[in-house]
């Protein structure tokens, strides 16, 4: 799906190609093919924050720390991780991945027991069961798959709604200016997908 939208889009692409040289003019790849450009955009993966590193904890390849289900650092009692730089299996199985499905989350539950681990109460366990991946495509739409395995669930405009209820509207704290609002957002509970992927995944 994603071949097709970059074709219907004009996009070229060179898979397993090696970058030699980038310069005013454009790349030049090891094969010698000279691809012309005004903008380069580089994009070189993901990589946690250096912070991760000042830590004794045990990291993944990515530098990010490994958690329990408290959000709690391996082998350290007062550090609590989420997000980008932290890697936990919270479905028992896969390790999280660096998206907004898992950050989000992750962050409510490690402010929550934060709190209660200084106030000695019980902490909350994150368990995510569900695994969805949201791809923006431009113009064409977008590709929204469920499951570790990718099946899609819809594609072109019916996913790029989806896309972008949670651009617009989920990644975003609540803009009403009451304290009551935000703190509700804050809660340690784990978003269901959008009604319009529950439908269809119902079908």
């Amino acid at each position: 799906m994603i071949c097709e939208a970059l074709s219907a889009l004009g996009i070229e692409t060179r898979l397993s190609a090696r970058v030699g040289a980038v310069d005013a003019t454009g790349i030049t790849l090891t094969s010698g093919e000279i691809v012309p450009a005004q903008t380069v955009v580089w994009c070189a993966g993901m990589r946690a924050s250096p912070l991760t590193a000042t830590l004794p904890g045990t990291r993944d390849a990515l530098g990010r720390l490994s958690v329990d289900q408290f959000m709690q650092a391996a082998g350290m009692t007062n550090v609590f991780a989420a997000g980008d730089v932290a890697s936990g299996r919270l479905d028992g199985v896969h390790p999280t991945v660096m998206s907004c499905q898992f950050a989000r989350p992750m962050g409510r539950f490690a402010g929550h027991n934060v709190a209660a681990h200084l106030l000695e109460l019980p902490m909350l366990a994150l368990r995510i069961d569900w695994y969805v991946t949201v791809l923006d495509l431009g113009t064409w739409g977008a590709l929204y798959t469920v499951g570790w395995g990718r099946r899609v669930l819809s594609t072109r405009h019916p996913a790029k709604v989806t896309k972008e209820t949670i651009n617009h509207k989920r990644i975003y704290p609540p803009r009403t200016r009451v304290g009551a609002d935000i703190l509700a957002a804050a809660a340690p509970v784990v978003q269901a997908p959008p009604q319009e992927v529950r439908a269809l995944a119902a079908t």
